[in-house]
């Protein structure tokens, strides 16, 4: 399934490069751009002016520094939780998890945040960011070991384990929990486990951790040995094994992969935006949103920087599109909705493409 998903390989010239990352950052943009018109239709058939609503979504996030922050601060999650289901999707391995794993990480963050509260800043910040992906990797490593070694089908575990974090969380911060601070989150972090905020907006410089991450997939799974049987895997696991790749070894090492990056997504949720955890991050949905953001990248790491940010300029869009013009911010759950059929639709004729062109190289033999 991988090679209906994912983007060529990375060439090792400069211009291969070049034109791979382009064709990466381009087609999410494509997408959405399809999806809009769409939308604008629906617009149109409701009795309203397309374009004062149009205006608002995608012009005035970008006029301020202020609504453009915002845009930034809600792709930070996005681009993290995106990554998380782009390196477990390339190995062929459906983790829909990356919602408890980011839950069990933010929640063992701010319980340690505030353990550990004596710590100077250089240590504890670094160190809390760990515990996050240690949180979120231990989760998903349940679902990767029951895949890699008893053959159990990770869509299911995965689903299921969201509903058992949610229920530990739940435990925890609720009233009478062992991390109860009221209102069903648990206490404040200290400042000096935050991340500072970047002038006087939500921005915060948990962005750099995002963007250390994008950096460490891409060079996972372009220029390590682990990528490449990461890649193999998800093109034919079959043919993997039988090449001398340890598919369980691999298999359970992706999955633990991916739950640490939603698990550092958990930590920079709460040092960054909430400074504390608190049940509010169920709602948010973070982790099944990277689903969408991930597929929609094409599982291209720098794909996913570009589709978070597609996505938070729809979410800051929306709320301008609400407040200035006579049309629903729900307008834009229709278009998300449009995004993730139009790639399926994308990737549905992309396997049907290549099916018909293996048939026709077995029948030319």
């Amino acid at each position: 399934m991988i090679d209906t998903l994912a983007e060529t390989p990375v060439s090792s010239s400069p211009g291969g490069r070049f034109k791979t990352l382009a064709i990466a950052a381009l087609r999410p943009v494509l997408v959405v751009g399809v999806a809009l018109l769409a939308g604008m239709g629906i617009i149109i058939y409701t009795g309203q002016n397309p374009l004062p609503a149009y205006e608002n979504l995608l012009i005035e996030p970008f006029r301020t520094w202020e609504s453009f922050s915002s845009v930034l601060f809600f792709a930070i999650p996005l681009v993290l939780t995106g990554l998380c289901a782009a390196i477990a999707f390339r190995a062929n391995i459906f983790n829909i998890g990356g919602e408890g794993q980011l839950q069990i990480g933010g929640l063992a963050t701010a319980w340690l945040a505030i353990a550990w509260a004596p710590l100077p800043a250089i240590v504890l910040v670094p160190v809390l960011v760990l515990i996050g992906a240690v949180g979120g990797a231990l989760w998903a490593g349940i679902a990767g070991w029951l895949r890699a070694y008893l053959g159990a089908t990770e869509l299911v575990s995965t689903i299921m384990l969201n509903y058992v974090a949610y229920d530990i969380v739940n435990y925890f911060v609720s009233p009478g929990g062992p991390l109860a601070g009221g209102g069903n989150a648990t206490n404040f972090i200290p400042q000096r486990a935050t991340f500072p905020l970047i002038g006087n907006t939500q921005f915060h410089w948990g962005f750099v951790v995002a963007l250390i991450c994008v950096v460490l997939v891409f060079v996972i799974l372009y220029r390590m040995p682990l990528g490449y049987e990461v890649r193999m895997i998800g093109a034919n696991a079959s043919f993997a094994q039988y090449g001398g790749v340890a598919v369980p070894r691999v298999i359970l090492t992706t999955m633990l992969l991916s739950g640490a990056l939603a698990g550092i997504a958990g930590s920079v949720q709460v040092m960054g935006y909430a400074y504390q955890y608190s049940t509010s991050f169920i709602a948010a949905q973070w982790g099944f949103t990277g689903v969408t953001v991930a597929l929609l990248a094409r599982l291209e790491p720098v794909g996913v920087v570009v589709a978070a940010l597609l996505y938070a300029v729809l979410e800051e869009g929306a709320l301008l599109m609400e407040n200035n013009t006579n049309v629903n911010h729900n307008i834009i759950t229709v278009v998300q909705g449009l995004i993730i059929l139009f790639v399926t639709v994308q990737l549905s004729f992309g396997w049907l493409r290549r099916r018909r062109a293996a048939a026709r190289a077995l029948g030319t033999t």
